[in-house]
């Protein structure tokens, strides 16, 4: 898969182009073939290897040595189209106050063939926040950043699910905009096995645990920006909510305490913080586990 991507970046119609790669850990040939494409292509691939720490740091390692105006990041599952980067140079050079360009991603099966349009990458994009907060719009590979945004939004956080999700949201907060390129930009190949930087199969511990971790990552900088109106902090304190319960749920009491403190500050002065003020009652009589099980029924209408 990593030669396929790599091939798909070298394939580009753009004339200038860098590739790094970051190993994160892997033990699979992933290190004999990262260097087998850098000895192919001298001065163009670089390659990087760091301990497993997920595709937040991975990335935080390819941009400090990224050389580039321009910044695309791609997993290693997928693929770009040829003439991704030119047309989308074009766009943010036509568009200077725009922070990043993306064009039409396809979400392939690799085991039918079948595929569809990713998300909303077919269609322009006036705002990512909040459109970004219930869901995220588009995949990872699917913008191409100007490297001056990516300094301005900072370092990715360090986790290994919903990073990409924290990131984008964050550019979102600082006003950032895109602008779409009716093109077609990239590919998402779908395998039965667990893709590179994906999540693992179910809510594991460690996967809540960062789920909590970048809500709550989310609403400091909400909090801060004074970004509270209701039409969409709503759905999306019911979301936090439900985070707590399975944080709970998974004896992660620190972090169940705190996004149950998170939804219950979104909920102030609404309806709703009543019905929540209830479930706290249950879990200092029961503890979190008991209160999760007994109190979904009772606590429905805040069910996510």
């Amino acid at each position: 898969m990593l030669r396929d991507a790599v091939a798909s970046v070298l394939a580009q119609t753009y004339p200038r182009v860098e590739v790094i790669i970051v190993d994160d850990g892997s033990e699979d040939e992933t290190p004999k073939v990262a260097g087998e494409l850098a000895t192919l292509h001298p001065g163009v691939v670089r390659w990087f290897r760091q301990d497993n720490a997920g595709p937040g740091a991975a990335r935080n390692l390819g941009l400090r040595h990224a050389r580039g105006e321009f910044i695309q990041y791609l997993d290693s599952d997928d693929l770009l189209e040829p003439g991704k980067f030119e047309s989308q140079v074009a766009a943010l050079q036509q568009h200077p106050d725009v922070g990043l360009a993306y064009g039409i991603t396809r979400r392939v099966d690799v085991a039918t063939g079948e595929s569809r349009v990713w998300a909303r990458t077919g269609e322009q994009i006036e705002h990512i926040f909040p459109s970004f907060l219930m869901k995220r719009d588009w995949d990872t590979n699917a913008p191409l950043w100007r490297r001056t945004t990516c300094e301005a939004i900072g370092p990715w956080l360090e986790l290994r699910c919903l990073e990409d999700w924290e990131h984008d949201l964050r550019a979102g907060m600082l006003g950032i905009r895109a602008v779409h390129v009716p093109k077609p930009g990239a590919i998402v190949r779908d395998h039965d096995a667990m893709r590179a930087s994906g999540m693992t199969t179910g809510f594991t511990v460690e996967i809540v645990r960062d789920m909590a971790r970048a809500h709550a990552a989310v609403w400091s900088r909400m909090r801060a920006l004074d970004l509270r109106d209701w039409s969409y902090l709503e759905e999306f304190s019911r979301k936090v909510f439900w985070i707590a319960r399975m944080c709970g749920e998974r004896g992660l009491i620190t972090e169940a305490d705190e996004a149950l403190e998170i939804a219950s500050e979104m909920m102030t002065g609404h309806s709703a913080a009543k019905r929540l003020r209830m479930f706290r009652v249950l879990v200092r009589i029961l503890g979190w586990r008991r209160a999760v099980a007994l109190g979904e029924r009772a606590m429905h209408g805040l069910a996510a």
